[in-house]
């Protein structure tokens, strides 16, 4: 297959696998109603998908090592499909979707990297580190629409369609991934699943790339799991509306990183991986820190600073996967992009957590000075993941990956 082609179809089955990633973010301000939710219990409903991703994915992407990638692809989107119409159909209180969210966590982490561990097999430098790029950057259009169709169904249907249409995305992904991803490549090294982990932990430049891409993540997540309720808090505290609805204004935040995301990729390749992440982190922290004190500014503002923020918080995503795909060691690829998405996913997880229980304790949802505080420790993960950087650059100007 022409390697353009394979490049758009892969990227569109990525788009659809991920329909499922954020569809409890519009529904999220409804589910506190229906079920009685408390902002901590809301954050652990939000950042159950990564918990099933967190724990899913050193496993089966770690197998792709082993076993054809492909093969892991069809099992994981099958579980992940199940999982999709199980919450449309039978979640009922906080624990019957936090488990049905987990179990979608799980079929997404066994599409998400083995696809890309596919790819990746199937391609040389330098298309391997473009395709990387590209393939990691759509993934925020799979976001997008997952807020999009989540928003409009539940809007218009209830919210359990939300989550049926969403598995019915999933369903199509897989199909799509069944037709057109290579199948991939195993190692003919018949090593232990630790010796893999430890020749990935022995790595430097992937240690440092990981360690940033956790704060990248907490930032990332936190905004795509809260940034609906955020906005129904903002336009409820203030006579008027957005110009266009929330559900559209929040799929916009979630889409614009997109191009942003792509050009960084380009730019990385003339002036360097490193001075590019560096760069988007600290614009990143800076804009946060803007939208943490305008919580209260006119509805205009906030939607601007919001689809400002969405720009700035994803455009290093593609560039950070890249950089990690780019210094694995060959033979274990697959474990490298296992502790990658885990470590990152974890920050999801926390981050989900660690806003719903900073709302919680400093005055609620619907308390502006909880959002301001909430959006600080939002954007702590870009500072976080450029501390990361800047003292490993310190420590060795060699070890950075660039």
């Amino acid at each position: 297959m022409p390697f353009r082609s394979l490049i758009f179809l892969s990227c569109l089955t990525l788009v659809l696998n991920t329909m499922p990633f954020v569809t409890t973010t519009p529904v999220l301000p409804m589910l506190f109603d229906v079920w009685h939710l408390s902002e901590t219990e809301a954050g652990l409903l939000g950042g159950a998908f990564f918990i099933g991703y967190t724990a899913a994915v050193p496993i089966l992407v770690s197998l792709t090592d082993r076993i054809l990638p492909k093969k892991i692809y069809i099992v994981s989107g099958a579980v992940g499909v199940v999982s999709c119409f199980g919450f449309g159909l039978l979640a009922n209180d906080l624990w019957s979707g936090v488990f049905f969210r987990i179990m979608t966590g799980v079929g997404v982490a066994g599409t998400n990297m083995p696809a890309l561990k596919a790819l990746a097999d199937s391609l040389e430098e330098p298309e391997r580190s473009r395709a990387s790029s590209y393939y990691t950057s759509v993934y925020a259009i799979g976001t997008a629409i997952s807020i999009f169709s989540a928003g409009f169904f539940a809007n218009t249907f209830g919210w359990r369609s939300a989550f049926i249409v969403a598995g019915l995305g999933f369903f199509l992904g897989l199909l799509l991934g069944m037709v057109v991803l290579p199948p991939g490549k195993v190692s003919k090294k018949n090593k232990k699943l630790i010796e893999d982990f430890k020749l990935v932990l022995r790595n430097r430049p992937v240690i440092i790339n990981i360690s940033s891409y956790f704060g990248h993540i907490w930032e990332v997540f936190a905004n795509r799991v809260w940034i609906v309720t955020f906005l129904v808090f903002a336009e409820a505290s203030q006579p008027g509306n957005f110009i266009i609805s929330i559900t559209l204004l929040a799929t916009l935040v979630a889409l614009i990183g997109v191009p942003a995301s792509m050009l960084c990729g380009e730019a990385s390749i003339l002036v360097g991986r490193e001075r590019v992440i560096r760069a988007c982190m600290v614009v990143s922290v800076i804009v946060g820190i803007v939208v943490a004190f305008t919580t209260s500014a006119p509805l205009w503002v906030i939607g601007i600073l919001a689809l400002l923020y969405g720009t700035t918080g994803y455009a290093d995503t593609g560039t950070i996967n890249t950089a990690t795909v780019s210094v694995a060691n060959q033979e274990v690829r697959g474990a490298t992009m296992a502790l990658h998405s885990c470590v990152g996913c974890a920050g999801g997880i926390l981050a989900s957590l660690a806003i719903g229980l900073t709302l919680q304790n400093f005055g609620g949802r619907t308390s502006a000075n909880a959002w301001t505080l909430a959006f600080l420790v939002m954007a702590s993960g870009s500072a976080f993941g450029y501390l990361v950087r800047w003292w490993a650059g310190r420590k060795s100007n060699s070890s950075s990956p660039n």
